[in-house]
């Protein structure tokens, strides 16, 4: 039986000001596991004068540089992971304004220069859309031994009338095995809600309260501190009593 727990919410008040809009500049998210916790810090750096990413900057070694086609639509994001010396790619495929596909490729890198010194194709993402939003995710993967393309899981999402993702449901056909996880959320912004961003599995509306995943029968809460213009300061994400993960945001205004 999954447990039902308390979603903690912040009592604190902010002002309508819709014309408002915060953009992360720095996101801190210390994990809490048992006696130890692991920090990971990533700073957001945009093109001169806009409001586009250029690259986010990670203290876990990773530097992702975002590119943009001709109508400012992310194209090619790239994911430098110098301590493993190799470079993924990810190349988006548009069907109008949505995101068909995503073309994934991975780079080894030159130890000394970090300049890639290959190239393999290794799977892609496929999206269904109801109106703008993902209804289905497909990621198939190259397999080493025979180098032919297969599906290794498929993802369906519901959604609630904000936009926010309220069910998942995942399915890896290589196991037969399923995962179930349902959402709920508060009325305040999400971080990332102005931010160009590519599909990540989750909806930047609102923000999450409650997490259940049926597979692990665990609930997450989420406890927010929100800044005057009703963006998350603080997010403590919370399992029982405990800490789990704790998310610290700082903004720019623009």
């Amino acid at each position: 039986m999954i447990a039902l727990l308390m979603a903690f919410t912040s009592c604190e008040t902010f002002h309508d000001e819709d014309e408002v809009i915060c953009l992360p500049v720095n996101v801190t998210t210390t994990l809490v596991q048992g006696s130890q916790t692991k920090k990971i810090i990533a700073d957001f750096h945009y093109d001169p004068g806009t409001d586009r990413l250029d690259h986010i900057t990670r203290s876990d070694h990773q530097t992702h540089y975002f590119e943009y086609d001709g109508a400012g639509k992310i194209s090619v994001v790239r994911l430098v992971k110098v301590d493993r010396k190799v470079q993924e790619e990810m190349w988006f495929h548009y069907d109008g304004a949505l995101v068909e596909r995503v073309m994934l490729v991975k780079r080894n890198l030159d130890y000394i220069f970090l300049e890639p010194v290959d190239s393999v194709y290794t799977g892609s993402i496929r999206f269904e859309y109801n109106g703008g939003d993902v209804v289905e995710e497909t990621r198939t993967e190259v397999c080493s031994d025979s180098k032919k393309e297969e599906m290794v899981w498929k993802v369906e999402y519901d959604y609630d009338n904000s936009g926010n993702i309220t069910s998942i449901h995942r399915f890896d056909p290589r196991t037969r095995s399923a995962e179930e996880a349902t959402l709920t959320y508060d009325n305040s912004k999400h971080p990332f809600s102005d931010l160009q961003y590519y599909f990540t599995g989750e909806s930047f509306v609102n923000n999450l309260l409650s997490k259940t995943v049926d597979a692990e029968d665990i609930t997450y809460n989420y406890e927010l501190r929100l800044n005057e213009y009703g963006y998350p300061e603080m997010i403590y994400e919370k399992l029982g009593m405990s800490n789990s993960r704790i998310i610290r945001y700082s903004y720019m205004v623009k």
